[in-house]
């Protein structure tokens, strides 16, 4: 038996990762994610069955009067809303109504200062 030690059949060499397979895992990583963002856009970008005015409408009726002062496209619930911004008594409503069915989903209020 030799003394020398053999380093290819050591069980404590530590192993490189080639170069190669890296650039591999990147694409795995990659392509999911850029899918991801793709269709998250067409999500947002799909027409909307409630108008950004009947949107207007409709937050207005909900908080009783007031003005509508814009209305953005947002993602509130799990669903596509319009979020509309009613002033009214002094105090700004942001009503979220969904571009679908034209249903109110949630609304936040603060003071207009």
């Amino acid at each position: 038996m030799s003394s020398s030690h053999d380093a290819q059949n050591s069980p404590n060499k530590d192993v490189a990762v080639p170069p190669m397979k890296k650039k591999v895992r990147k694409k795995f990583i990659f392509i999911p994610l850029l899918l991801i963002l793709v269709a998250v856009v067409t999500f947002l970008s799909w027409p909307a069955n409630i108008s950004r005015h009947e949107a207007g409408e409709i937050a207005i009726a909900h908080v009783g009067g007031g003005v509508a002062n814009r209305a953005d496209r947002d993602f509130e619930r799990l669903q596509r809303v319009w979020s509309v911004e009613v002033f009214y008594n002094n105090l700004v409503h942001e009503v979220y109504v969904s571009m679908r069915t034209g249903e109110v989903v949630a609304v936040e209020i603060d003071r207009w200062d």
